[in-house]
């Protein structure tokens, strides 16, 4: 099956120096090894707070509490539960298998088909009023 020319298949393809691709694997881990011990003495100010850094620039002021004028205050009133009171519902809901009201109801006054079953539509506009397809467009 050979053609006079063996094919070289994988890593044994010819123009590979792989030492050199091993001596430049090993520089960029050095690199990244340099580059964390670094990081932290020149970036350390972009993981710190921002307050943190501008704490010496601005001192605290100590603000005054300003009380509300009395019409602006909120006034408390009874509790919510002494005001309202909640009667139960007139209309309990309807009997059915599954206490839902809808279309699983048996109840005709709680259908909310309230055409039917079998309500379709009675063909297009135009059909009914006798004009041609062509008057649509």
């Amino acid at each position: 099956m050979s053609t006079g020319k063996q094919q070289q298949k994988g890593l044994a393809l010819s123009g590979h120096n792989y030492v050199g691709e091993d001596q430049i694997w090993k520089d960029h881990i050095e690199n990244e090894s340099v580059s964390a011990r670094n990081w932290e003495e020149k970036w350390k100010f972009m993981a710190a707070d921002h307050k943190d850094l501008i704490k010496d620039e601005y001192p605290l002021q100590e603000k005054a509490e300003i009380p509300l004028p009395k019409h602006l205050q909120i006034a408390h009133g009874p509790p919510l539960h002494e005001c309202v009171s909640v009667l139960p519902s007139v209309n309990p809901l309807p009997v059915t298998t599954s206490r839902e009201i809808g279309w699983r109801s048996t109840a005709e006054v709680n259908r909310l088909e309230k055409y039917g079953r079998y309500c379709r539509p009675k063909g297009s506009l135009l059909r009914q009023l006798n004009w041609p397809d062509e008057a649509i467009g």
